[in-house]
């Protein structure tokens, strides 16, 4: 036999492997999976319950008549929010009110925490060499992939069904009728979050690093949300063109379609199929898309610690960028019908904004932009302990450029883009609600409005600074904590019965909710001087202590 034909031979054997030789040590693979993401799977899982009977629990309370359903319905059918959430099938139900309000945020939510899942749990460790390690012993070609899939399908699941159960639990199905909208409800968020842990697992087989793999599974699940809303605002056909629009065709408390959760499996298996396939006749290491080389004449300015963010950061920027400008032109366009509605329903914006009218309608909505941006800025902020974690600091550090130089021009991105950010959300706002009520100046007041909030977002930039000099290794998950702690007990501390002093330590809550309330610089300046310390500290510590790579 020639060595170019028991090459064939090899090459086949090596991609034909039995089964039981590809799946061995699955059960080992799917216990290390509990052990390193436990605390992740229940975040995951208790968040979009939790947020399910929040808001159940809200509305009950809001909307106690009919008329005030009805209302609701009304503003509902405006192209603003059909684009933003899509329109329930029957919205002058308790039900569909619930459904407008959350289905489609916790199912996009879902979606994309099962892409980052699996990619913490397959491209990064191919990346960083954990999957290398641990092939060394017995373990198949699939177990790996094959037990976070197991573990992340179970969490879609998990999560639609305990929403469902809370739906029950709370009435939300109308009297005299079974349960069966509870149940649509709840597993229309399983399948958009299995068509998300099937996108997460072809990303991580078609690029070659983690980055990548997180960038192309969040596109494409925002890609369809955005086919979605085009098709909403249309005739309907293109929201058919879109997996997230299956889910939200099952229509709970209205047509209860259970087929389009078929669709919905059948794609994410195929998904699933395809990127197993593809991760047995790839190299280890590899990507189907092979990494790009490095432009050999780069520009002057991409070779500072500044140029060099950028550059990497341009995505995120240029995304975060979108999200900002999109949601405050649909906040902008509901403003008028959402006061009309709260109006009928007996000014109850007060456990949100803690006043009524048009003004405190603003001032809420204001904050909601500004907690977008601050997600903008906590993730340019991790970033640093990113590079420091990917080897990409050293040999910059090992130039002409000192730690606290590299730190300062790395920090500029979170500090002036959630400026920027701010005053582009806050202005684009303005002038969408301007529009609609004849006003041009309501552009400029709304941009000074959300930039009210830049000193309480800097205070998160600085918490994250100071994670980042002083615990490198949990400075990402912690700092991630902190905001996400940040948007649950801005939405829900009031609800929980909390202690108002632990609500008033929170940076929004510090902030004053302007237009509806004078601006008073006190608090701005002391949210300033905190975030400065927490920055200075950070850094200081940085500088002195050893580089810890992953």
């Amino acid at each position: 036999m020639t060595a170019q034909v028991q090459d064939r031979t090899l090459l086949g054997s090596a991609v034909r492997r039995p089964a039981q030789e590809t799946l061995a040590g699955l059960g080992v693979m799917s216990r290390l999976f509990w052990r390193r993401n436990r605390v992740r799977l229940v975040v995951w899982a208790v968040f979009v319950i939790a947020m399910v009977g929040y808001v159940v629990s809200y509305y009950q309370s809001l909307f106690t008549t009919q008329e005030a359903l009805d209302d609701f319905a009304r503003v509902s059918d405006t192209p603003g929010l059909k684009a933003l959430t899509g329109l329930a099938a029957n919205p002058a139900t308790m039900g569909g009110a619930v459904w407008t309000k959350i289905w489609m945020f916790v199912a996009i939510a879902l979606a994309l925490g099962a892409v980052f899942l699996v990619t913490r749990n397959g491209r990064a460790d191919e990346e960083t060499g954990r999957t290398e390690l641990l092939r060394s012993r017995v373990l198949g070609l699939h177990a790996g992939s094959l037990a976070t899939w197991l573990w992340v399908g179970g969490l879609c699941v998990v999560s639609g069904v305990g929403a469902a159960i809370v739906c029950i639990a709370m009435g939300l199905d109308p009297a005299g009728a079974d349960v069966l909208g509870s149940l649509v409800f709840g597993l229309s968020i399983t399948g958009v979050g299995l068509f998300g842990l099937g996108v997460g697992a072809l990303a991580g087989q078609v690029t070659s690093t983690s980055r990548g793999a997180n960038a192309l599974g969040s596109v494409v699940v925002i890609a369809f949300y955005v086919v979605r809303m085009v098709g909403d605002l249309g005739d309907g056909t293109l929201t058919w063109a879109s997996p997230i629009g299956w889910g939200q065709e099952m229509q709970p408390w209205g047509a209860n379609r259970w087929w389009p959760l078929g669709l919905l499996v059948v794609l994410t298996v195929a998904l699933l199929a395809l990127a197993g396939w593809l991760e047995g006749r790839r190299d280890h290491g590899a990507g189907l898309l092979p990494e790009r080389l490095g432009n050999p004449g780069a520009p002057q300015r991409w070779t500072s610690p500044l140029g060099l963010a950028l550059r990497l950061q341009r995505g995120p920027v240029v995304g975060w960028t979108v999200a900002v400008v999109i949601a405050a032109g649909l906040f902008g366009s509901v403003v008028q019908s959402m006061t009309d509605l709260l109006d009928d329903a007996g000014g109850s914006a007060t456990d949100l904004v803690g006043g009524t009218g048009v003004d405190a309608l603003l001032s809420m909505l204001t904050g909601m932009i500004a907690l977008v941006v601050a997600v903008f800025a906590v993730q340019s902020a991790v970033a640093l302990r990113g590079d420091e974690a990917s080897a990409i600091l050293e040999p910059q550090l090992a130039g002409a450029v000192g730690r606290v130089r590299w730190a300062a021009e790395r920090l500029v991105i979170p500090v002036v883009g959630s400026a920027v950010l701010l005053a582009v959300g806050g202005g684009i706002f303005g002038a969408s609600y301007g529009s609609t009520v004849s006003d041009a100046s309501q552009a400029g007041r709304l941009a000074g409005a959300a930039l009210v909030y830049w000193p309480a977002i800097m205070v998160l930039v600085g918490v994250a600074v100071l994670l980042f000099g002083y615990l490198p290794r949990l400075a990402v998950p912690l700092s991630w904590g902190v905001i996400a702690a940040v948007w649950f007990l801005m939405f829900v501390g009031d609800a929980l019965g909390l202690p108002q002093g632990l609500l008033d330590i929170l940076p929004w809550s510090a902030t004053p909710y302007v237009p509806m309330e004078p601006l008073t610089w006190t608090p701005l300046v002391v949210m300033t001087l905190v975030a400065v310390v927490f920055t200075v500290l950070g850094v200081t510590r940085f500088r002195r202590r050893d580089i810890q790579p992953a």
